[in-house]
């Protein structure tokens, strides 16, 4: 049975879908099943079997994995194909000072909070303050952060920030599938709130510096205790 769904663009009440390309569509669909480790860290990915799972020709998926090998998810081994990269302490070690650091620039580079955007980001945060799945954390962690960045004008810093949350989505996943918590600070996310809206970003820079801190900290802790 085919996962995916033919791409198309519809009109209706003077509003488009947006056309996704296969490829993407292809792309997402394995990025889901690594991170719900349906892809065993260092397991071998088969492009035959992911294209009659997917009822799609090899192109696609091959196109799809040459994508996730840049992107930190794979590993290519000449001759033998590609294996889903393990996590690792380094990895995490690298790629959230990078984060946190491309947040800051996207934060001191926003625009000033509108009243509608200081509400959708209440809102986001009292669902967090609420939610006890830990997977719908994580989304709702995700959103929050994108909605406090969304207008620094810099779709190419915007999408950077997006593909080191892919990265870090698989560690986030396997933590929570083990220890069945992703730490989440809904305090530290008000306090950043109040002083962007007082106009002291130099205040919230080190706050939002120490929010992905604390999620690193976590994450490498847990790594340590299970032996990674």
């Amino acid at each position: 049975m085919a996962l995916l769904q033919p791409s198309r663009t519809a009109h209706g009440n003077g509003r488009a879908i947006t056309r996704v390309p296969l490829r993407d569509q292809v792309h997402h669909a394995i990025i889901e099943r690594i991170l719900r480790d349906e892809l065993k860290a260092s397991a071998r990915i088969s492009d035959t079997a992911l294209a009659r799972e997917l009822d799609v020709s090899r192109t696609p998926i091959r196109e799809a994995l040459l994508r996730l090998e840049r992107e930190g998810f794979l590993m290519a081994d000449v001759g033998r194909g590609f294996f889903v990269k393990p996590l690792s302490h380094a990895e995490v070690r690298d790629v959230y000072p990078v984060l946190w650091t491309l947040e800051v620039l996207a934060l001191r580079t926003a625009a000033p909070l509108t009243e509608d955007r200081r509400a959708a980001l209440a809102g986001i945060n009292a669902q967090l303050e609420g939610e006890d799945d830990p997977e719908r954390r994580i989304d709702l962690d995700a959103r929050w952060h994108r909605t406090l960045l969304e207008t620094c004008g810099n779709e190419y810093l915007l999408g950077t920030i997006d593909a080191m949350k892919r990265v870090i989505r698989r560690y986030e996943y396997a933590y929570m599938l083990n220890a069945g918590f992703i730490p989440v600070s809904t305090r530290t996310h008000e306090q950043i709130v109040a002083h962007v809206v007082a106009g002291e970003i130099e205040d919230a820079v080190p706050l939002l510096e120490s929010n992905w801190r604390f999620s690193m900290e976590s994450l490498l802790g847990w790594l340590r205790d299970d032996g990674e």
